[in-house]
């Protein structure tokens, strides 16, 4: 885009130009065929811009400003904050299509009417506005970076709550593990003792009934042993009378 002075350099002022302009119009761009167009050319005849930039060069100047502000608002809901930060104009087009900056935030109330019956000259009002924008977007650039301040404290505050439960959980589920591992050691230790106290009362109890069958099997024998001895002592006292009786018939015949 050339002139007779040669090529037209559009600064940083010239987009917060268009950015405040933008707001201050929004009525004219109606949605309707060929409204936007029409919009912009009114803004390069305000702004004296006729030969230095075209209408539809405007326009897409401000596409590109909505479009790389909509990219980046993307991005902040997936944690993109730090492309945000470096781009300058976000804040202040987040204000404009969000409605949060209108054109109160660029002209105080009691100001409206004197502004349109004895406007200052275009040079003075852009840099005017340019103030004022530097001003809104460094006050909203530091409420960004507090209240993302504020996000990143509450996600650590919550990130420290979760681990401290875990652990909290993890001390618990130990304690229970130690607990129900104690229960099954004095659980198989009772069994055990209960095994060899029924092993030794078997035991014992074998050994006395073994020991009572001994008893029992010497008591039978010594009866029976007496009970041999008296039966020989009955015979041999039986014989040693007949053998009496037999000398007694001897003496006597004699």
């Amino acid at each position: 885009m050339g002139s007779e002075e040669g090529v037209f350099k559009w600064t940083d002022a010239n987009t917060a130009d268009l950015i405040v302009w933008r707001v201050r119009n929004n009525s004219l761009f109606t949605g309707r065929r060929n409204a936007a167009i029409t919009a912009f050319e009114l803004y390069v005849k305000e702004k004296q811009l006729e030969g230095k930039v075209t209408p539809a060069w405007v326009r897409k100047k401000w596409e590109n400003l909505k479009q790389k502000y909509k990219d980046l608002k993307s991005l902040s809901m997936v944690g993109g904050d730090t492309a945000i930060a470096t781009w300058k104009w976000y804040a202040i087009m987040d204000g404009a299509l969000s409605g949060e900056i209108s054109l109160n935030h660029f002209i105080k109330p009691d100001q409206v009417s004197s502004f349109a019956q004895d406007a200052p000259p275009i040079k003075q009002r852009k840099e005017e506005d340019w103030l004022i924008i530097l001003r809104e977007m460094e006050r909203r650039q530091e409420e960004r970076e507090r209240q993302a301040a504020e996000r990143e404290d509450e996600r650590d505050r919550r990130a420290a709550a979760r681990e401290e439960e875990r652990d909290r959980r993890a001390a618990e589920r130990e304690v229970e593990r130690d607990r129900r591992a104690a229960e099954r050691e004095e659980m198989r230790e009772g069994q055990a003792l209960e095994r060899e106290e029924r092993r030794e009362r078997e035991m014992f109890a074998r050994e006395d009934r073994w020991e009572k069958e001994m008893l029992a099997r010497e008591e039978r024998h010594e009866r029976e042993w007496r009970e041999r001895e008296e039966r020989r002592e009955r015979e041999a006292d039986a014989r040693d009378e007949r053998l009496f009786k037999v000398l007694e018939t001897f003496v006597a015949n004699k």
